[in-house]
């Protein structure tokens, strides 16, 4: 292509027309794509554009590839119009639920999570800058991942160095094994895409039981009342209860993307949240992570189901009691008036103190004579349980490794937080699970070279509730160089069980900062 016809495409696509916005942005898809890509990305055909429509990604992929044409092609584009994009992208050009499912850890931004393994070649050559869950996030033909191969080494014309890619062959093998291998794994034209797109949206308004659980603090439930609103958004109405705690009252405004991908932004007890959920195929389920906006490692688990759905059981709180002892039940779920309030099983006694449809509480005193071991709520079809234990034999730490960044500056620190699970051991000789319980924590030096470094002094501390804090960043006189207040810690866990003490530990590595978050790291 000539010089001056390059120029001119830059040009139109640097172009910023914000008179146009609102009529921009209120066209239909094809159109709008027409009046703000085809400058750089020609149509081919009517409605298919150059590198646009040969690609499929998540709604963070989408909004990750207008950044980019924000930042190095300098295209302006209005809120409105920019929102109006991902939708019709996203919509039109993003993952089936089963495809984007098992890289679901990075768009919910989970802390700590293992990323996916694709195979020691595409961890050197993807791995080593960003995750491979980015990578099956996303769905291309051979030749355009080619392309996109390209791509990088024109945008970061260091890549090969940054990676430490001089081990090897690098450019031979991005151009060569590369391709076939990612269109093979992560193909641009699919079954579970063309069927997706044939099956009718569920509509996600009703009202939703909800349960969730925050790693280091509470279960909470409740409902969600959804609506759906004027412009075609959602909005949900929270009335939500911490277990044995207080109410906490919250608002959501939600996006659902490609039929299933909940996006919200919501109050809950006046404090901001990120909601980033999923809804299952036939729109009976919803389940995801939400986070504190600027701390995504502080938040928790998040699951609903509708009101009028089958008898399920969702949460049984707490989920075990030591015999001996008693306490308030509360069991979540739908259809629980056909509850059993006998299925608490011999050894275990309950007065009914509550009885709804979504809601069952109980005063269940245990004998200190009761046989350890789950014992099975039923209501109708629906099956849940309540453990019945007498001492804690094992301990574990989750995460079993976990990383924490140092703050100051412009930057925040990054926590980590742990947890202490417990487990029994049945007459049998089998381990069950009692849940997360509390523990005293603390950290200390990992190996030999952390204790002469002395990293538990320098890199933080832990506080109750097996959060690690980390230390500021930074030049530090007291360490030897002068080094940064980084460290290499075992996370400590001791839970008091009578007269025993029962341990567990974690790795921790407390490491610099890092300066760029996109929205699929």
């Amino acid at each position: 292509m000539p010089i001056r016809s390059v120029m001119t495409r830059l040009a139109l696509c640097m172009l910023a027309l914000p008179a146009a916005a609102g009529a921009a942005a209120a066209q239909p898809g094809a159109a709008l794509v027409r009046t703000w890509c085809s400058g750089c990305h020609h149509e081919a055909k009517p409605g298919h554009f150059e590198r646009i429509s040969v690609i499929r990604k998540t709604p963070e992929g989408w909004v990750m590839t207008l950044f980019r044409m924000r930042q190095v092609h300098h295209l302006v584009l209005t809120d409105e119009v920019h929102d109006a994009l991902v939708r019709y992208l996203a919509d039109t050009q993003g993952l089936a639920p089963s495809e984007a499912a098992p890289a679901r850890f990075a768009l919910e931004r989970r802390p700590n999570a293992q990323d996916l393994d694709l195979g020691p070649e595409l961890g050197v050559m993807c791995g080593r800058c960003h995750s491979l869950a980015r990578v099956a996030l996303q769905r291309r033909d051979s030749d355009e991942w080619l392309k996109h191969m390209h791509f990088h080494v024109g945008q970061f014309s260091t890549l090969e160095y940054q990676a430490s890619g001089r081990d090897r062959p690098w450019w031979q093998i991005a151009s060569t094994q590369l391709p076939p291998e990612l269109g093979k794994r992560f193909p641009f034209t699919t079954t579970a895409w063309s069927d997706w797109q044939k099956q009718p949206k569920r509509e996600l308004a009703g009202r939703w039981i909800v349960v969730g659980h925050v790693p280091g603090g509470r279960d909470f439930y409740g409902t969600a009342d959804i609506t759906r609103e004027a412009g075609g958004d959602y909005r949900a109405r929270y009335a939500l209860n911490e277990a044995g705690g207080a109410a906490i009252a919250g608002e959501s405004h939600a996006i659902v993307y490609t039929g299933y991908e909940w996006r919200g932004r919501a109050a809950l007890g006046g404090r901001a949240v990120r909601e980033i959920f999923a809804a299952n195929e036939d729109g009976s389920r919803i389940a995801g992570r939400w986070f504190d906006p600027e701390h995504s490692e502080l938040g928790g688990e998040w699951t609903a189901i509708r009101a009028d759905g089958a008898p399920q059981l969702l949460a049984v709180l707490p989920q075990a009691l030591r015999a001996g002892t008693s306490g308030r039940v509360v069991v979540v779920g739908s259809g629980l008036g056909a509850l059993d309030d006998a299925g608490f099983g011999a050894g275990v006694s309950a007065t009914v103190v509550r009885r709804e449809a979504n809601l069952f509480e109980a005063d269940v005193v245990v004998a200190a004579d009761a046989v350890p071991g789950a014992r099975a709520l039923r209501a109708g079809a629906a099956a849940g349980q309540l453990i019945v234990f007498r001492q804690i034999d094992e301990l574990e730490v989750r995460p079993a490794y976990g990383i924490a960044r140092l703050g100051g500056g412009k930057l925040a620190p990054v926590a980590a937080q742990f947890e202490a699970i417990a487990a029994t051991r049945l007459p049998g000789g089998a381990l069950l699970s009692l849940g997360p319980v509390a523990a005293e924590w603390s950290t200390v030096s990992f190996d030999e070279e952390a204790r002469r470094t002395s990293d538990d002094k320098y890199a933080g501390q832990m506080d109750p509730t097996g959060r690690f804090l980390p230390a500021v960043a930074g030049p530090n006189p007291t360490r030897e160089y002068s080094g940064d207040n980084v460290g290499n810690l075992a996370v400590l866990a001791s839970v008091k069980d009578g007269e025993r003490t029962v341990d567990a530990r974690s790795h921790l590595v407390v490491t610099v900062q890092r300066w760029v978050n996109p929205p699929i790291y």
